[in-house]
């Protein structure tokens, strides 16, 4: 196979092999980069987004919409502490602890949805707020996934909405909120603040992605087709025969010279 390659038929292929997987590999990186930088982009235009009210986004019971992630909402009502759990598992700044989730009466709905106070360390470090009228703003955020295990009261281990409608009754929203700002500042001075997650800066825009693997897959396509060509000419007989006709007469039709004799 080695002298093979050396011989002009297989030296030609290999040059276009080249060129073609080099153009291939440059395209796939060139549209790997548009990947990174329109992720990037979308993902800042994410940050970005204005504050909306919240019935703009989502109403009581209305499905989480597919692009409300970190949405910034605002909304007006009043804490219902006596309802409030813990969220446990949780982690700030490698500190384990819980979520501090409390429901805010939505003025206007009646409905409540969820709002993540803070951190706490330890349950008992868990205030409550007062019951005043507020003015919340905030993160929104769908669902989590229902937990197996089974908490003390007052403690659930995810923020899932279909356990916290058991335990509060009424009408909830389809999402929670974290919080960013009160308005009046409810002082709960052992509640840590907890910031909303954040995008990560490797996003990727799929559709680039997808063009950059598919330049990628064409250059190991052309590496196969040269190493299949290079085996075919170091080994003549692997090379199809072409096929031969059929000179073979059906010896059951009779030929113009054969007939019934009289």
């Amino acid at each position: 196979m080695f002298r093979a390659a050396f011989r002009p038929r297989m030296l030609g292929l290999l040059a276009a092999a080249v060129v073609f997987i080099i153009g291939c590999v440059i395209a796939g990186l060139w549209q790997w980069g548009v990947a990174q930088d329109r992720g990037s982009k979308a993902m800042k235009n994410d940050s970005d987004r204005p504050v909306v009210a919240l019935d703009a986004e989502l109403k009581p019971q209305q499905t989480f919409p597919s692009d409300g992630s970190l949405q910034p909402v605002r909304f007006h009502g009043r804490y219902d502490p006596k309802h409030q759990v813990l969220v446990s598992g949780r982690l700030l700044h490698g500190a384990h602890g819980y979520w501090v989730v409390t429901p805010v009466v939505v003025d206007g709905t009646g409905a409540r949805i969820p709002v993540v106070r803070g951190f706490v360390a330890r349950p008992g470090q868990a205030e409550k707020p007062a019951t005043t009228p507020v003015t919340v703003t905030g993160a929104l955020a769908p669902g989590e996934a229902p937990s197996a295990s089974n908490p003390p009261p007052g403690q659930l281990s995810t923020v899932d909405l279909a356990a916290l409608l058991t335990k509060w009754g009424g009408n909830i929203y389809n999402g929670f909120v974290f919080l960013t700002h009160e308005q009046p500042a409810m002082h709960t001075p052992s509640v840590q603040a907890f910031p909303p997650p954040t995008p990560g800066d490797t996003g990727l825009s799929l559709v680039n992605l997808g063009y950059a693997l598919q330049w990628w897959s064409f250059a190991g396509f052309a590496v196969f087709i040269y190493f299949r060509e290079l085996r075919r000419e170091a080994h003549p007989e692997l090379r199809a025969a072409p096929a031969e006709p059929d000179n073979r007469q059906d010896s059951a039709i009779p030929t113009d010279n054969e007939g019934s004799h009289v």
